[in-house]
């Protein structure tokens, strides 16, 4: 049965371009797939990437990319680019490691390394300001994110702030949308992202408090995974995409696997990204579909396997690393080779591993386009 697009967007216009969801979107940091260029990605089937906009303000810098037309011409790249704020660098840089940085109400100070350490504030506003400069398809507010294991208090504190930040980010948006003389059509698109840990009065009390403010777009904020288990947290997902607007892109920052993204599409979600296909390719993680696409269920079925390539088994297996993939790298290579790629420590095997995962997430994407065609 085909899905209620009044819920689940089939199609959306961004900056006047038709974009289809869902849609999957790889790591692009620093403006860069690590191991493909950007027409690797082309052919397998990406159609939007996510660059990390505190990197970026750190090397290059800001004033290279503005100066090369935006972080697009940079890289060379035709699809869309969704800049991430650098609020999860607040987790990683300061949350656990206390010399990096604080985080007060203001913004976030960050500390560059060197034997003299550069003082660096990051507020809302410069962080629209830098995003601006690169010149995304889609921004996302600067947002608080707590550690996984941080108290109600300090959740409650994040929450109040990501409201806070939010806030403050659109007033700097609306004010660069109206100094740059952009229309409606053209401009691009914020998202706010919803935190809240795993205490669901707070996630509602900061859902509600974004879509008072009013966004383009919404994302789940935090960790997908539950502390304890380790799985994807599907109650506390679901909980939060009933929380967005059903006529606006909800995007589950951080998911995740094959599978977890076909659990979170049926939870009303429409973008995800996720590290895992590139950085699990680098370490001889493959994935491949269970089934041919025209036999996998994704209502019924569990979607991918896991392949190690690092096992001795496949040094002379000689058929490619799925036989229901049709990326370049199973159309010419076996998993003999890409396993001798690895073993030399051939740089190829990165770019052969990384093209074959992210073209099963793409594969991925499709079916349940399909699916919400009706075609399922």
């Amino acid at each position: 049965m085909a899905f209620d697009l009044n819920k689940y967007l089939k199609e959306y216009v961004i900056r006047g371009g038709k974009v289809q969801f869902p849609m999957y979107l790889p790591d692009a940091t620093r403006a860069v797939t690590r191991s493909v260029d950007s027409s690797d990605l082309e052919i397998i089937g990406i159609e939007a990437v996510v660059i990390n906009t505190y990197h970026l303000m750190s090397t290059p810098g800001t004033t290279v990319i503005e100066q090369a037309g935006g972080v697009k011409q940079f890289m060379h790249w035709n699809g869309l680019a969704v800049s991430d704020s650098g609020g999860f660098q607040i987790l990683s840089l300061i949350y656990e490691t206390s010399l990096s940085g604080q985080i007060k109400d203001e913004g976030v100070i960050f500390y560059q390394k060197g034997k003299k350490r550069k003082k660096e504030i990051f507020t809302p506003e410069k962080s629209i300001q830098i995003q601006f400069a690169l010149n995304p398809d889609i921004m996302i507010c600067l947002d608080d994110c707590p550690h996984m294991k941080a108290t109600r208090g300090e959740v409650e504190i994040s929450v109040k702030r990501t409201i806070e930040w939010a806030k403050r980010c659109k007033e700097e948006f609306d004010k660069q949308v109206e100094q740059r003389k952009m229309n409606a059509l053209l401009r691009p698109l914020l998202f706010a992202v919803i935190q809240g840990g795993s205490h669901k009065d707070l996630r509602e009390q900061c859902g509600q408090a974004l879509q008072d403010i009013g966004f383009d777009g919404y994302g789940f904020g935090g960790w997908p995974m539950h502390p304890q288990t380790g799985k994807l947290d599907k109650d506390i997902l679901q909980f939060t995409a009933q929380l967005m607007p059903h006529n606006k892109p909800k995007f589950a920052l951080g998911v995740g696997t094959p599978q977890d993204i076909v659990d979170g599409f049926f939870m009303g979600y429409t973008i995800f990204d996720c590290v895992l296909p590139t950085r699990d390719a680098r370490h001889q993680r493959m994935y491949v579909l269970s089934k041919s696409m025209n036999d996998l269920d994704i209502t019924k079925d569990r979607v991918f396997e896991y392949l190690d390539l690092e096992k001795e088994k496949y040094t002379r297996d000689f058929r490619p690393i799925s036989e229901f993939c049709d990326c370049p790298t199973c159309k010419n290579y076996s998993r003999a080779y890409v396993h001798h790629l690895f073993k030399i420590e051939e740089t190829l095997a990165y770019r052969l591993a990384t093209m074959h995962n992210l073209r099963t997430y793409t594969q991925t994407i499709e079916l349940l386009r399909k699916y919400v065609c009706g075609d399922g």
